[in-house]
């Protein structure tokens, strides 16, 4: 009843956490196998695979169920060798906001490449985990990555990444995780070994070491041990290379351990020249089911029965070792040729994108090409209509200066009549000459001072005024032959200023056009309304 009760409750517990959540899981064994994912993930593993029918759950459960199965598969060291599982929860993260399960989702992908020996497909996704991860969320999950990149980088020989992924991963669980921050010190040292700077290496290790003999990790120490004596050996300190390898060897468990370290002890012994020792543990190592130590306890034997002309043994011993030098030199030349098919494969893809961007340059080539040909069309219609309006104005124009001609020679037409027509005519022809001047360069600049600030527009009115006086005169020349016509006694800067009153332009900018003080023009506006008769004047001035 008890038990009952306890599983009714756990139930409850988890469907008001996925509800609270927004996750939308409605299946319970999912929260429970994630709760048991770090301490029990061989407990976590059963109860995922007892879920029948697991095709049929949609949506979110089917991506968290996909991403806890290759999560339970990894903790229990099952080689992940298919990506189609965690693929599922990939591709449902990816439009989801839970960037979270989406950082995880890609790490498990990148294990399985990674199982799979696609290092740079890996590290890709390692690296996107990284990304898409959420800042100050589980720190341990995201030393955990680094270390996996560290590893990725140290087996392409990119050993100062590897050092600068191991050591980002080292600071994030070095609070919180003793085992894992005693892992990262021993992966620096190793790290630092393989560039050969042997004082990193003995600074790290000796680090890794103190942690490991507070936590007590047989596991750990016996690892440490042995690297350091390589460490060791590698400096020609065989005695410390020794008394390393023989405290290793009590805390060893596996019998792929142990006879992989007794084969080390054994070359240790023999640079001390202690033969007999040495050939005790060589026969120790020559029993490893690591081919490379086999053939390296059976090179040394060999060599070592032959020092002593035990000629018998030193025929078997080089037979073996030239048995599994064989394997070594079939395995070498098979990964030798996957490398090369690799690279084949590369290359092919390379040419292919080289093939496809190609392509690409060339139709945005072409793209750039008829673009630049439709701006030139563009520019050379606007052109002829721009053309086009500036003829029809003066034909518009000469059309209006025959008419005026006509008119003022005409004798029979009531005297009312012609002066209402030429009225017409003058007015007309102030209205052409304004369109005209809207096509020159001086109008552009008119506009442009009109637009700018009093402090800009007088610096920039002193280039501008040539300019836009030169196309004022040489546009309204018609309309300043009447003005002078009607009024003698008007001079050049009269008619100027007369022109950009009819322009509608600002005081402000007239002063600067005609580089004149504001008692200037109020004393030219005046001399010209005792010179024009009141109805020109009031026509000019707009009263």
């Amino acid at each position: 009843m008890k038990k009952l009760l306890f599983f009714f409750l756990l139930i409850t517990i988890s469907l008001f956490n996925s509800c609270r959540k927004g996750e939308h899981v409605i299946n319970p064994a999912l929260l429970l196998a994630d709760s048991l994912m770090q301490s029990r993930p061989d407990s976590s593993l059963y109860l995922l695979e007892q879920i029948s029918d697991p095709q049929k759950i949609k949506n979110a459960d089917r991506a968290f169920y996909n991403l806890l199965l290759t999560q339970a598969k990894y903790k229990n060291c099952i080689l992940l060798q298919n990506d189609s599982s965690i693929q599922i929860a990939v591709d449902y993260y990816k439009k989801n906001v839970d960037k979270e399960r989406l950082a995880k989702s890609y790490f498990y992908l990148g294990c399985v490449y990674l199982e799979q020996k696609k290092l740079p497909t890996a590290i890709d996704f390692y690296l996107k985990a990284i990304d898409v991860m959420p800042k100050d969320r589980d720190s341990i999950f995201l030393s955990m990555i680094y270390s996996h990149l560290g590893d990725s980088y140290n087996k392409q020989n990119l050993n100062q990444t590897a050092i600068s992924m191991y050591k980002k991963g080292y600071y994030l669980c070095m609070k919180y995780d003793s085992v894992r921050t005693c892992y990262f010190l021993k992966d620096i040292g190793d790290a630092f070994l393989l560039k050969y700077q042997l004082d990193s290496t003995y600074y790290y290790y000796q680090q890794a070491l103190v942690i490991a003999h507070a936590l007590q990790n047989f596991d750990l120490l016996s690892v440490i041990y042995k690297n350091m004596a390589t460490f060791y050996n590698a400096q020609g300190k065989y005695a410390e290379a020794e008394a390393c390898i023989s405290k290793a060897l009590p805390y060893l468990s596996s019998e792929e351990d142990i006879t992989s370290a007794c084969s080390v002890k054994g070359d240790i012994l023999s640079d001390m020249n202690r033969k007999d020792s040495a050939v005790y543990y060589w026969r120790i190592g020559k029993r490893s089911s690591n081919i490379y130590v086999k053939a390296s306890s059976f090179h040394s034997l060999f060599q070592e029965s032959k020092r002593m002309k035990d000629w018998q043994n030193a025929t078997l011993y080089a037979d073996s070792f030239i048995l599994f030098y064989d394997s070594i030199e079939t395995m070498n030349n098979r990964a030798e040729l996957d490398s090369l098919m690799d690279n084949r494969i590369v290359e092919l893809h390379k040419n292919e994108l080289s093939d496809r961007n190609r392509h690409l340059v060339i139709l945005l080539v072409v793209i750039f090409l008829l673009l630049l040909l439709l701006l030139v069309i563009l520019y050379l219609w606007k052109d002829r209509c721009r053309k086009k309006k500036f003829m029809d104005l003066q034909y518009r124009l000469l059309d209006n200066r025959v008419e005026t001609v006509l008119l003022n020679d005409n004798s029979t037409s009531p005297r009312k009549i012609n002066s209402l027509e030429l009225q017409r005519l003058k007015k007309e022809r102030i209205e052409i000459c304004m369109a005209l001047f809207e096509t020159t360069e001086g109008y552009k600049k008119l506009i442009e001072l009109k637009k700018i600030m009093p402090k800009e527009r007088i610096i920039k009115a002193r280039f501008s005024r040539v300019i836009i006086v030169r196309d004022i005169q040489k546009t309204f020349v018609d309309v300043m032959g009447d003005l002078k016509d009607n009024c003698l006694s008007l001079t050049t800067d009269d008619l100027l200023y007369c022109v950009l009153v009819l322009l509608r332009c600002p005081k402000e900018v007239i002063m600067d056009v005609m580089d004149s003080s504001s008692d200037a023009i109020k004393t030219r506006k005046n001399r010209i309304k005792n010179k024009m008769n009141t109805d020109l004047f009031e026509s000019i001035f707009n009263i």
